[in-house]
């Protein structure tokens, strides 16, 4: 009996029901695929071509956000990776200028269309790149320097290239804090240098390599 009034409530109107269908169906294919929409996706700035002899000290942004304008089915697959966004800087100079970001500037995957970017500017400060040879100061931690005290780091010396300014003052560069773990009478580890402050491209080499022993020993 069941099976029968089930059977009878499919076929009545059976033609109503079919057409409703179809119409559910239309509106979500039209909805998913074929109607337009429009998406924010923040995205980093690629600075591009700019003189190896200049350096970037300072940019007021890292990121922009750019609405694309496209069918949802497109829009809803994209990734912020996928969206470049760059500044050609060949003709560069020393000093703080600002760079005007175009929809020309944004490179979208196929499909999407570049509606807007916010902010449509970027300000940039760039200085002199140098190279300068600086002595290394190794830091330990506080709680290690009460049970071990350092007999050797080397090198001594590191070459660092970065922004002119801020290298003119700096007379040294120290290590991060050596903090260990340590449990031998004698221990030695690799320790990254502390560029907290500074506008560098590179440090040769990265780490230094240093070298504690217990004290009283």
């Amino acid at each position: 009996m069941k099976v029968r009034r089930i059977t009878a409530f499919l076929l009545r109107d059976w033609k109503l029901k079919i057409l409703s269908l179809l119409l559910a169906f239309i509106l979500w294919f039209a909805t998913t695929y074929i109607g337009e929409t429009k998406m924010n996706i923040s995205t980093p700035l690629h600075l591009l071509n700019l003189d190896e002899n200049l350096i970037v000290k300072g940019v007021d942004t890292k990121h922009v956000m750019v609405t694309l304008d496209g069918p949802l089915s497109t829009l809803k697959s994209i990734k912020g990776e996928e969206i470049t966004v760059a500044i050609d800087l060949a003709r560069a100079k020393e000093g703080r200028q600002s760079y005007v970001i175009r929809k020309s500037d944004i490179v979208a995957p196929k499909g999407a269309r570049v509606e807007a970017v916010r902010p449509d500017y970027v300000v940039l400060e760039l200085d002199k790149m140098v190279e300068k040879s600086l002595p290394v100061v190794v830091r330990l931690d506080e709680k290690l320097a009460q049970k071990y005290r350092v007999i050797s780091w080397s090198p001594r010396f590191v070459s660092v290239k970065g922004s002119e300014e801020s290298l003119a003052q700096r007379v040294s560069l120290r290590t991060v804090p050596v903090d260990g773990p340590f449990h031998g009478e004698e221990e030695t580890a690799e320790v990254a240098l502390d560029t907290r402050g500074l506008s560098i491209r590179k440090i040769r080499p990265e780490t230094i390599r240093v070298t504690v022993r217990r004290i009283g020993k």
